[in-house]
Protein backbone atom coordinates (compact mmCIF):
# COMPACT_ATOMS: atom_id res chain seq x y z
CA UNK A 1 0.00 0.00 0.00
CA UNK A 2 1.28 3.46 -0.88
CA UNK A 3 2.19 5.82 1.91
CA UNK A 4 -0.55 8.35 2.67
CA UNK A 5 0.13 12.04 2.04
CA UNK A 6 -0.24 14.12 5.19
CA UNK A 7 -0.90 17.84 4.96
CA UNK A 8 0.90 19.62 7.80
CA UNK A 9 0.04 23.16 8.85
CA UNK A 10 2.78 25.59 9.78
CA UNK A 11 3.46 28.78 11.71
CA UNK A 12 3.40 32.24 10.17
CA UNK A 13 5.45 35.31 11.02
CA UNK A 14 5.49 38.81 9.61
CA UNK A 15 7.96 41.37 8.34
CA UNK A 16 9.47 43.12 11.36
CA UNK A 17 12.36 45.49 10.76
CA UNK A 18 12.43 46.60 14.41
CA UNK A 19 13.70 43.26 15.69
CA UNK A 20 17.31 42.81 16.77
CA UNK A 21 17.64 40.53 13.76
CA UNK A 22 15.07 42.08 11.37
CA UNK A 23 12.58 40.05 9.36
CA UNK A 24 12.69 41.53 5.87
CA UNK A 25 9.84 39.33 4.62
CA UNK A 26 6.81 37.50 5.98
CA UNK A 27 7.32 33.73 6.05
CA UNK A 28 5.88 30.34 6.98
CA UNK A 29 7.90 27.90 9.06
CA UNK A 30 7.72 24.57 10.87
CA UNK A 31 9.99 22.67 13.21
CA UNK A 32 11.15 19.39 11.68
CA UNK A 33 9.87 17.21 14.52
CA UNK A 34 6.43 17.13 12.88
CA UNK A 35 7.61 16.00 9.46
CA UNK A 36 9.97 13.45 11.02
CA UNK A 37 7.13 12.04 13.13
CA UNK A 38 4.92 11.60 10.06
CA UNK A 39 7.73 10.01 8.06
CA UNK A 40 8.66 7.58 10.86
CA UNK A 41 5.01 6.54 11.22
CA UNK A 42 4.77 5.71 7.51
CA UNK A 43 3.37 8.86 5.93
CA UNK A 44 4.60 11.38 3.36
CA UNK A 45 4.76 14.86 4.94
CA UNK A 46 3.50 17.76 2.85
CA UNK A 47 3.86 21.21 4.44
CA UNK A 48 0.90 23.48 3.77
CA UNK A 49 1.74 27.21 3.57
CA UNK A 50 -0.81 29.67 4.93
CA UNK A 51 -2.67 30.70 1.79
CA UNK A 52 -5.20 33.52 1.41
CA UNK A 53 -7.18 32.04 -1.49
CA UNK A 54 -9.38 29.63 0.43
CA UNK A 55 -10.86 28.24 -2.77
CA UNK A 56 -7.54 26.40 -3.21
CA UNK A 57 -8.37 24.24 -0.21
CA UNK A 58 -10.53 22.00 -2.40
CA UNK A 59 -7.43 21.17 -4.45
CA UNK A 60 -5.44 20.57 -1.26
CA UNK A 61 -8.09 18.12 -0.07
CA UNK A 62 -7.84 16.20 -3.35
CA UNK A 63 -4.12 15.78 -2.68
CA UNK A 64 -3.87 14.84 1.00
CA UNK A 65 -5.10 11.77 2.87
CA UNK A 66 -4.96 13.31 6.34
CA UNK A 67 -4.43 16.62 8.12
CA UNK A 68 -1.95 17.31 10.93
CA UNK A 69 -2.64 20.55 12.82
CA UNK A 70 0.55 21.72 14.51
CA UNK A 71 1.41 23.95 17.45
CA UNK A 72 2.03 27.68 17.34
CA UNK A 73 0.75 31.01 18.57
CA UNK A 74 -2.59 31.92 20.08
CA UNK A 75 -5.94 31.79 18.29
CA UNK A 76 -7.53 35.21 17.85
CA UNK A 77 -10.58 35.38 20.19
CA UNK A 78 -12.79 36.71 17.38
CA UNK A 79 -12.94 33.14 16.03
CA UNK A 80 -14.80 32.02 19.17
CA UNK A 81 -16.94 35.14 19.60
CA UNK A 82 -14.77 37.20 21.97
CA UNK A 83 -12.52 40.26 22.05
CA UNK A 84 -8.99 40.22 23.43
CA UNK A 85 -9.15 40.91 27.17
CA UNK A 86 -7.52 44.24 28.01
CA UNK A 87 -5.85 42.69 31.05
CA UNK A 88 -4.09 40.19 28.78
CA UNK A 89 -2.98 42.93 26.37
CA UNK A 90 -1.28 44.74 29.25
CA UNK A 91 0.61 41.64 30.32
CA UNK A 92 1.51 40.73 26.71
CA UNK A 93 -0.05 37.30 27.12
CA UNK A 94 -0.93 36.98 23.46
CA UNK A 95 1.78 35.38 21.35
CA UNK A 96 2.24 35.43 17.58
CA UNK A 97 -1.41 35.84 16.66
CA UNK A 98 -2.02 35.28 12.96
CA UNK A 99 -5.63 35.70 11.84
CA UNK A 100 -4.54 34.56 8.36
CA UNK A 101 -3.31 31.26 9.77
CA UNK A 102 -6.38 30.83 11.93
CA UNK A 103 -8.71 31.49 8.98
CA UNK A 104 -6.86 29.00 6.77
CA UNK A 105 -6.68 26.24 9.37
CA UNK A 106 -10.31 26.59 10.46
CA UNK A 107 -11.43 26.20 6.86
CA UNK A 108 -9.07 23.23 6.41
CA UNK A 109 -10.68 21.48 9.37
CA UNK A 110 -14.21 22.09 8.10
CA UNK A 111 -13.37 20.71 4.65
CA UNK A 112 -11.49 17.73 6.13
CA UNK A 113 -14.43 16.77 8.34
CA UNK A 114 -16.83 17.11 5.42
CA UNK A 115 -14.63 14.78 3.38
CA UNK A 116 -14.17 12.42 6.35
CA UNK A 117 -10.40 12.85 6.26
CA UNK A 118 -8.51 11.98 9.47
CA UNK A 119 -7.40 15.00 11.50
CA UNK A 120 -4.83 14.99 14.30
CA UNK A 121 -4.32 18.22 16.25
CA UNK A 122 -1.41 19.10 18.53
CA UNK A 123 -1.23 22.05 20.97
CA UNK A 124 -2.64 25.00 18.96
CA UNK A 125 -4.02 22.34 16.62
CA UNK A 126 -5.96 20.88 19.56
CA UNK A 127 -7.63 24.24 20.09
CA UNK A 128 -8.13 24.91 16.36
CA UNK A 129 -9.99 21.62 15.92
CA UNK A 130 -12.31 22.60 18.76
CA UNK A 131 -12.91 26.19 17.61
CA UNK A 132 -13.34 25.27 13.92
CA UNK A 133 -16.21 22.92 14.75
CA UNK A 134 -18.05 25.16 17.20
CA UNK A 135 -16.17 25.08 20.50
CA UNK A 136 -14.77 27.96 22.55
CA UNK A 137 -11.65 28.75 24.59
CA UNK A 138 -10.65 30.53 27.75
CA UNK A 139 -8.24 33.23 26.62
CA UNK A 140 -5.97 32.52 29.58
CA UNK A 141 -5.72 30.06 32.47
CA UNK A 142 -6.12 32.98 34.90
CA UNK A 143 -9.69 33.48 33.68
CA UNK A 144 -10.79 30.18 35.18
CA UNK A 145 -10.73 31.89 38.60
CA UNK A 146 -9.37 28.80 40.30
CA UNK A 147 -6.02 27.30 41.08
CA UNK A 148 -4.32 25.52 38.18
CA UNK A 149 -1.01 23.73 37.79
CA UNK A 150 1.80 25.09 35.61
CA UNK A 151 1.05 24.44 31.94
CA UNK A 152 4.01 26.19 30.31
CA UNK A 153 7.73 26.72 30.77
CA UNK A 154 10.46 28.45 28.81
CA UNK A 155 14.03 27.79 27.71
CA UNK A 156 15.55 24.32 27.88
CA UNK A 157 12.62 22.98 29.90
CA UNK A 158 10.01 24.06 27.31
CA UNK A 159 9.12 20.57 26.09
CA UNK A 160 9.99 18.55 29.18
CA UNK A 161 7.25 16.48 30.77
CA UNK A 162 5.62 18.50 33.52
CA UNK A 163 2.27 17.02 34.60
CA UNK A 164 -0.04 14.01 34.28
CA UNK A 165 -3.25 13.53 32.33
CA UNK A 166 -6.02 11.03 32.99
CA UNK A 167 -7.28 9.26 29.85
CA UNK A 168 -10.92 8.25 29.66
CA UNK A 169 -11.57 4.57 29.05
CA UNK A 170 -13.57 3.40 26.03
CA UNK A 171 -12.23 6.20 23.84
CA UNK A 172 -10.11 6.26 20.70
CA UNK A 173 -7.29 7.86 22.68
CA UNK A 174 -7.33 5.11 25.29
CA UNK A 175 -7.35 2.42 22.59
CA UNK A 176 -4.18 3.99 21.14
CA UNK A 177 -2.19 4.74 24.30
CA UNK A 178 -3.52 1.81 26.37
CA UNK A 179 -2.83 3.62 29.64
CA UNK A 180 -5.12 5.44 32.03
CA UNK A 181 -2.52 7.96 33.15
CA UNK A 182 0.54 9.41 31.39
CA UNK A 183 2.97 12.27 31.95
CA UNK A 184 2.97 14.94 29.24
CA UNK A 185 4.75 18.09 28.07
CA UNK A 186 2.53 21.15 27.58
CA UNK A 187 3.26 24.77 26.74
CA UNK A 188 0.12 26.93 26.52
CA UNK A 189 -2.09 29.45 28.30
CA UNK A 190 -5.28 29.29 26.20
CA UNK A 191 -7.46 26.30 27.12
CA UNK A 192 -10.69 24.71 25.94
CA UNK A 193 -13.87 26.07 27.56
CA UNK A 194 -16.84 24.67 25.63
CA UNK A 195 -16.24 21.45 23.68
CA UNK A 196 -17.36 21.45 20.04
CA UNK A 197 -20.69 19.68 19.41
CA UNK A 198 -20.25 15.96 18.82
CA UNK A 199 -16.88 15.84 20.62
CA UNK A 200 -15.97 14.52 24.05
CA UNK A 201 -13.10 15.22 26.42
CA UNK A 202 -10.97 12.08 26.37
CA UNK A 203 -8.16 13.33 28.64
CA UNK A 204 -7.90 15.86 31.45
CA UNK A 205 -5.07 17.16 33.60
CA UNK A 206 -5.19 16.91 37.38
CA UNK A 207 -6.58 20.47 37.60
CA UNK A 208 -9.45 19.70 35.22
CA UNK A 209 -8.05 21.23 32.01
CA UNK A 210 -9.26 19.45 28.86
CA UNK A 211 -6.09 17.94 27.41
CA UNK A 212 -7.57 15.91 24.54
CA UNK A 213 -10.82 15.72 22.56
CA UNK A 214 -12.21 13.33 19.97
CA UNK A 215 -15.33 12.76 17.90
CA UNK A 216 -16.80 9.29 18.61
CA UNK A 217 -18.89 9.39 15.41
CA UNK A 218 -15.90 10.03 13.12
CA UNK A 219 -13.11 7.63 12.19
CA UNK A 220 -10.27 9.87 13.38
CA UNK A 221 -10.84 13.41 14.63
CA UNK A 222 -8.51 13.62 17.61
CA UNK A 223 -6.42 16.32 19.24
CA UNK A 224 -4.09 16.60 22.23
CA UNK A 225 -2.82 19.65 24.08
CA UNK A 226 0.65 18.19 24.61
CA UNK A 227 3.55 17.66 22.16
CA UNK A 228 4.02 13.97 21.25
CA UNK A 229 6.28 14.95 18.34
CA UNK A 230 8.90 16.00 20.89
CA UNK A 231 9.08 12.58 22.59
CA UNK A 232 8.86 9.99 19.82
CA UNK A 233 11.11 7.55 21.68
CA UNK A 234 8.21 7.02 24.07
CA UNK A 235 5.65 4.47 22.88
CA UNK A 236 2.73 6.60 24.05
CA UNK A 237 3.88 9.35 21.67
CA UNK A 238 4.85 7.31 18.61
CA UNK A 239 1.61 5.30 18.93
CA UNK A 240 -0.44 8.44 18.30
CA UNK A 241 1.25 9.11 14.96
CA UNK A 242 1.11 5.45 13.97
CA UNK A 243 -2.64 5.32 14.65
CA UNK A 244 -3.14 8.53 12.69
CA UNK A 245 -1.25 7.19 9.68
CA UNK A 246 -3.17 3.90 9.79
CA UNK A 247 -6.42 5.86 9.64
CA UNK A 248 -5.08 7.87 6.70
CA UNK A 249 -4.12 4.72 4.79
CA UNK A 250 -7.74 3.60 4.91
CA UNK A 251 -8.71 6.79 3.05
CA UNK A 252 -6.50 6.07 0.04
Amino acid sequence: MKRPIIGITCCMDYEDKKRKYPFIFSFDYLKRHYTEAVELAGGVPLILPNIEKLELIDDIMKTIDGLLLTGGGDIHPSFFGQKIKKSLQRTKKYLLISKERDTFEIELVKRAKKKNNPVFGICKGHQILNVALGGTLYQDLSLLNRKTIEHSTKGKMKYKRKHHVEIKRNTLLFSIIKKKKIEVNTNHHQVIKDIAPGFIACAQSEDGIIEAIESPKDDFLLSVQWHPEMSLKEKTSSALFEAFIRACKKRR
